[in-house]
C-alpha cells in the first residue's frame, strides 16, 4: 500500500498491510537538504524541499509544513529571531500592554507574515507528493498563539489577573487561526493542531478547560466542516489530568508526549480517540543505537496495538536537529517488522 492508501483505509476502519508510522519532523530535517535553517523559514521551495526529500528517504505516513508555533503570531505583529541552524524563537511579542489591543487585527493568510510561503509550499509538495501521501499543515493552538503574542509569561499572568482580556485575546488568534484553516482547506488539505503551552506541566486542568477547550473546540469543528475529518491534537508534556479535556475538543487522535505511558492512556481514554506516540525522541531517536529504536518503538506497539480506537506510531515530539537519518529509517523499520497486520502479539513480547 502506498502511504496515502494506508491513511485512507485506516481512517476507515479498513484493513491495511502494517501499522501507521509517522515521525515528527519538519523543519529540523533541514540538514538533508545541505542547507541552513534560517533559510528554510523564508523559502516555499526549500520548505517543500525538505519534506519531498524526508518522504522519499523514509516512506513515512504523513508528511506537511505549517505555521507551527510561531507563524500566526508572527504573521499579526510578533517578531521573531531565525538562527542559522537553530528552531526560530520569539523575540519580541507585539501586545507588551493590553492598550495596545485594539490595534490587533486578525491575519490574512494570503498577505501576512509567512503564511502565504507556507500555503505556497504546500502546493508545491502536494503537487509533486500528494498522490502518494496525505500532506498536512500543522497550526499552533490558541492557547500557544495567544502566549505568542502577550509572551508566555504575561499570558499566563492575565489568566490569574485579566481573564476577560485573555479570553478576547484568545477570541482574536482564534479568527486568525480559522481563517488559515480555510485557506489550507480551500487547498483541499488538512489541518493538525498542536498546543504545546497548554500542557498540563504548565496550566491547570480548570484552566484548560476555561481557555484552551473552547477554542480548540472551534479549530476542529471548522475543520470538520471545510473537509469533513476532524484533525489530530499534539500537546507536550505530562498531559494526564487534561486527557480528558483534549477528548472534549472532538479531536480524534491524541498524539502523546514520551513522558506519557501509553497503556495508561489506552485504558483512560483509549476507548474514544486514536493514540499516536510515543518513541523518546533525543534519548532513543537522536542518540539511541538502531537496536534501541527497534526495542522502543516495540514497547509502544506491545502497548497499544490493540487500542480499541486504533494506534500510529510515532515520536513523543519532533526529532532534533542533527539526527542520523538512518535512526528514522530504524523507526520506520521498526513499523515494518513489529507492526506488520495482523499483528503476532507473540513478536511484541
Amino acid at each position: 500500500m502506498t502511504p496515502k492508501e494506508r491513511m485512507s483505509a485506516f481512517a476507515k476502519g479498513e484493513e491495511i498491510d502494517r501499522i501507521p508510522c509517522i515521525p515528527l519532523m519538519g523543519e529540523t530535517q533541514t540538514h538533508l537538504t545541505g542547507k541552513k535553517l534560517s533559510a528554510y523559514y523564508h523559502s516555499p521551495e526549500l520548505m517543500a524541499e525538505v519534506e519531498i526529500t524526508c518522504f522519499r528517504m523514509f516512506g513515512h505516513d504523513g508528511v506537511g509544513v505549517g505555521p507551527g508555533l510561531h507563524a500566526i503570531p508572527e504573521a499579526m505583529g510578533t517578531k521573531l529571531k531565525f538562527p542559522d541552524d537553530g528552531l526560530s524563537f520569539v523575540s519580541e511579542p507585539v501586545l507588551k500592554d493590553y492598550t495596545d489591543f485594539d490595534r490587533l487585527k486578525p491575519a490574512d493568510p494570503h498577505s501576512d507574515g509567512r503564511l502565504p510561503l507556507i500555503l505556497k509550499a504546500l502546493q508545491i509538495i502536494d503537487q509533486e507528493i500528494g498522490s502518494q501521501v496525505n500532506i498536512g499543515s500543522g497550526v499552533g493552538g490558541p492557547f500557544t498563539a495567544a502566549a505568542g503574542l502577550r509572551g508566555t509569561e504575561n499570558f499566563l499572568r492575565d489568566l490569574q489577573k485579566k481573564p476577560e482580556m485573555a479570553h478576547r485575546l484568545l477570541e482574536l488568534v482564534t479568527e486568525s487561526a480559522l481563517r488559515y484553516i480555510d485557506a489550507v482547506c480551500d487547498l483541499g488539505l488538512i489541518p493538525s493542531i498542536a498546543e504545546p503551552t497548554a500542557t498540563g506541566n504548565i496550566i491547570s486542568a480548570k484552566n484548560f478547560e476555561e481557555f484552551a477547550v473552547p477554542y480548540l473546540k472551534k479549530y476542529v469543528e471548522r475543520i470538520f466542516e471545510r473537509c469533513g475529518t476532524r484533525p489530530s491534537l499534539h500537546i507536550c508534556g505530562n498531559s494526564k489530568k487534561i486527557w480528558q479535556g483534549m477528548v472534549d475538543t472532538g479531536a480524534p487522535l491524541l498524539s502523546l508526549d514520551n513522558v506519557i505511558d501509553l497503556a495508561d492512556a489506552k485504558v483512560t481514554v483509549g476507548d474514544k480517540v486514536c493514540l499516536m506516540g510515543n518513541v523518546r525522541p533525543i534519548d532513543t531517536i537522536m542518540k539511541g543505537t538502531r537496536e534501541h529504536i527497534l526495542a522502543e518503538a516495540k514497547e509502544c506497539l506491545r502497548k497499544t496495538y490493540d487500542n480499541p480506537k486504533g494506534y500510529i506510531l510515532s515520536t513523543g515530539c519532533q526529532i532534533p536537529i542533527g539526527t542520523p537519518p538512518e535512526n528514522i529509517i530504524a523507526l520506520m523499520d521498526a513499523a515494518r517488522i513489529y507492526g506488520r497486520m495482523p499483528i503476532d502479539p507473540e513478536i511484541l513480547t
